[in-house]
């Protein structure tokens, strides 16, 4: 077995040596408990280096798919001399994996408050493969241990479990155990039936060939399903050359493709060819390997699936999948602008203004009823709901979900495109709706309402995301792109690759999407801000294509990973039709149904509200307030009046 492979422990690298000049690193913990060396001559001015090297063993035999990060680097070494006693020197660790390198610098401790502990240790620490991440067979790992010391004394290093490294191998494979159609080639076939399943692996650029006959039909289908790798290893999985019976290249043939999981399934299909032996090749390019099986059938018209007929050309529509609420018991949402409460209440203030600038000896009245009243209407009735419509208005920085939608695609395009490196391309593709660590996702949201949860939360009905016609948007994407289809007008392998990655990510990302939207209490408007920073979070799905390998920042890591576990698909199947038309077919199922409890609410979700609760409470407050003003001072002027008809009527008398 590999010393780095995907089994458990399969990754876990110990340190072990026999002695100081025959030392490795081993799948498990053997060799001496530890060794020991003494340095006579050191000092200051001329200070002794001490190196150890340990290379793994046994030789790499699978290929090997290595982690960005060291999980774990732990080494035990101590150094003693008369004049400190135990210590630990400055130590430099070269780790080399093929031909990159990562160096780590401990910095030593002439008086370790730990005792006489010689750890040096290190977690999540990134590894420089210079976007390499693949060990073939028969390449090495190599640990270099280098430190100086400038006192003489004796170091020592200890092993058996105290010194490791552990790397978590996520993928690894044999290829020599999977390459089983061998030997052939263009001039040695391998004959089989054409019925039969076949399974084998295409290494690097060597060409796989067989040689079948094929009986009298109407529909000639071949199906490759090649299994998943990382991509930077993916073959290109072109249309294989079939050969006729007169030894000239079949026409091009019909091709539908369809991912699960994303494993791809390729489907060729000729019609009407001639009866008689056939030979078959598939070609490779070089620093390549993908396992795959095939197998092929005769049909004719109308029995069984064999026709681009069968796909309907209607668009899909959003199911929801991501609504885990229930739409019996839920709230319209309306907008919580009070555009008619703000025109009553500057209707009143002008009233109020206009009474408030009458003459008027009462100043308990006008101070303590007319300003106060007139103040809470300003607050309760202006400033609150205009504080509401600013909120409604979508800001400079924030998308609208189409927007969102549209630079995701753009994004996709470029995340395809076959000359993208395989970590740049997981990295963006991975992204929940590509926004990385320490970016913004800011998206502006119309709820028409909001439905319930059993735990007495609310989950936000998005109309605009059933609306969306995701076919439509890809394809358009496509056709802004510039893309050509090819002479026998199919698209171009970028277009086909493209079309297939966004629209699995864009059903992932509305998923999520929905799922995010829960609130713990019932909003004030049907505007929703979600404004959440995103952070680098691990990732679902597949190596090459991963998907929400970013969070909101306030959801923990071990919260979206249940969250992640809980939502995605058991089966994400995506088949397209490339013709005269072009189509797209989609089967999304789930193991079970969606624990709801599981959902987080987000802090990012911020429905609009006024300024204030209960803003009418506010404008009825002012209103009262100033009409008992009005009323008091009315009452007090009418009491005015009559004290002077009473006293001009008596003078008149006198």
């Amino acid at each position: 077995m590999a010393a780095i492979s995907s089994n458990e422990g399969g990754g876990e690298l110990w340190f072990s040596c026999n002695d100081i000049n025959d030392c490795l690193l081993t799948e498990f913990q053997i060799g001496e408990e530890s060794i020991q060396g003494t340095v006579n001559s050191a000092t200051p001015v001329t200070p002794e280096s001490v190196l150890i090297e340990l290379p793994m063993s046994p030789e790499q035999s699978e290929i090997a798919l290595i982690p960005d990060i060291i999980d774990e680097l732990q080494i035990d070494l101590r150094y003693q001399d008369d004049v400190i006693g135990i210590s630990r020197p400055d130590l430099q660790v070269t780790i080399i994996i093929a031909q990159s390198t990562t160096v780590i610098e401990f910095e030593g401790d002439s008086n370790p408050t730990d005792g006489i502990s010689g750890l040096y240790y290190v977690e999540d620490e990134p590894l420089e493969n210079g976007g390499d991440r693949l060990l073939w067979p028969e390449e090495s790992i190599r640990v270099l241990l280098q430190f100086e010391v400038e006192r003489p004394g004796t170091w020592q290093l200890n092993l058996r479990g105290a010194s490791y490294m552990f790397l978590d191998i996520i993928w690894s494979e044999d290829v020599e155990a999977r390459n089983i159609d061998e030997p052939s080639s263009d001039g040695n076939p391998r004959a089989t039936d054409l019925e039969t399943n076949h399974y084998g692996a295409l290494v690097e650029d060597e060409r796989d060939c067989w040689r079948f006959d094929v009986s009298d039909h109407e529909v000639l289908r071949i199906t490759f399903v090649w299994e998943v790798v990382p991509s930077e290893i993916e073959q290109s999985h072109g249309q294989p050359d079939l050969i006729l019976p007169d030894r000239r290249l079949a026409p091009s043939p019909d091709l539908e493709t369809e991912v699960t999981n994303g494993e791809s399934r390729i489907t060729w299909q000729w019609r009407a060819l001639p009866a008689g032996e056939y030979d078959m090749c598939i070609g490779g390019r070089l620093n390549a390997f993908q396992p795959y099986q095939w197998a092929g059938i005769i049909a004719f018209e109308g029995i069984g699936p064999t026709s681009p007929e069968e796909f309907d050309y209607s668009s899909y529509e959003w199911e929801g999948l991501g609504m885990k609420a229930d739409e019996i018991g839920a709230e319209e949402l309306g907008a919580a602008s009070g555009m008619m409460a703000l025109i009553l209440s500057i209707a009143f203030l002008v009233g109020l203004v206009i009474e408030f600038r009458k003459d008027t000896t009462s100043k308990p009245i006008r101070y303590g009823l007319f300003v106060p009243g007139l103040l809470i209407l300003l607050l309760g009735g202006v400033i609150s709901p205009l504080w509401a419509i600013g909120g409604e208005v979508q800001s400079s920085d924030e998308m609208s979900l189409e927007e969102l939608i549209e630079v995701r695609l753009d994004q996709l395009w470029h995340a395809s495109h076959p000359g993208t490196p395989a970590s740049s391309r997981a990295l963006h593709v991975g992204a929940t709706f590509g926004m990385l660590d320490g970016e913004d996702l800011s998206v502006r949201l119309i709820a028409d309402a909001a439905w319930p949860l059993d735990d007495g939360r609310w989950q936000l009905h998005i109309p605009q995301i059933y609306e969306l016609d995701l076919e439509s948007l890809i394809f358009a994407k496509v056709a802004e792109k510039g893309a050509r289809p090819s002479g026998d007008n199919s698209l171009d392998s970028h277009s086909r690759s493209f079309i297939l990655l966004s629209a699995r990510t864009l059903i992932l990302d509305l998923l999520m999407l929905e799922a995010l939207l829960v609130v713990d209490e019932l909003p004030d408007s049907n505007v929703i801000h979600l404004d959440a920073e995103m952070v680098k979070s691990g990732s679902s799905g597949t190596i090459q294509d991963p998907t929400w390998g970013t969070r909101p920042a306030d959801i923990s890591e071990g919260r979206w990973k249940l969250m992640q576990q809980n939502l995605y698909p058991y089966l994400i199947s995506i088949t397209l039709l490339d013709g005269d038309r072009d189509d797209l077919d989609f089967r999304i199922q789930f193991n079970n149904d969606i624990d709801h409890n599981l959902l987080y609410s987000t802090t990012a979700v911020q429905p609009n509200a006024p300024l204030l609760e209960s803003q009418h409470l506010w404008i009825i407050a002012g209103i009262s307030l100033a009409a008992i003003g009005i009323f008091a001072e009315n009452r007090r002027r009418k009491n005015a009046k009559h004290i002077l008809n009473q006293m001009v009527s008596e003078n008149m008398w006198n």
